[in-house]
């Protein structure tokens, strides 16, 4: 008799063992998926707002330098603050500041201020673009897919500026990894 104890015992403890193998990994599996939505939630919640920043900054009152992926058929295609490694088109518009460039050359100025983890580092000049513009435009974007790549991570600051150095407008970029 005392040996059916036992065994009634241990089949129950196994019985609990393996009940509470599966629920545990079924919990798991809960909390995965759960992960997994707030993750979803959180890029599309950056997504909404790097529009909202780019739309805001356009509104603000003053010139605007800004990234998209192409300027294609009079449209600005993929406008953004954040990309992953590759070559980009910069828009200059200084129409919300009600002025024009002022001159007939300017270059751009490619500078990195972050690191890839966000980490503020000196700055440093990548490289300067030359290009040449009408003294009247308010409303322009550059596109060199030698030199307007950007190939590591990190935060970048593209200024457009006169020949002499003189800041046109000025605006940043953050490129992430694939």
């Amino acid at each position: 008799m005392k040996n059916l104890v036992y065994r009634i015992n241990f089949l129950v403890a196994v019985l609990v063992t393996v009940s509470l193998v599966f629920a545990c990994g079924k919990l798991k599996d809960i909390a995965k998926e759960e992960t997994k939505k707030e993750e979803t939630k959180k890029e599309e919640t950056k997504k909404e707002d790097t529009k909202k920043d780019v739309e805001s900054d356009k509104s603000e009152g003053k010139a605007k330098l800004y990234f998209c992926e192409q300027y294609k058929n009079g449209e600005e295609v993929g406008v953004s603050k954040r990309f992953t490694p590759g070559w980009l088109t910069v828009m200059v518009d200084t129409r919300p500041a009600g002025t024009t460039l002022g001159v007939g050359k300017v270059e751009l100025r490619l500078t990195k201020i972050k690191d890839a983890s966000g980490s503020t580092i000196s700055e440093k000049i990548i490289k300067t673009i030359p290009f040449d513009v009408q003294a009247d435009w308010d409303y322009t974007y550059f596109t060199d897919k030698d030199n307007l790549k950007f190939s590591s991570p990190g935060t970048y600051r593209v200024t457009c500026q006169k020949k002499d150095g003189t800041p046109i407008v000025s605006g940043e970029v953050e490129i992430v990894s694939n």
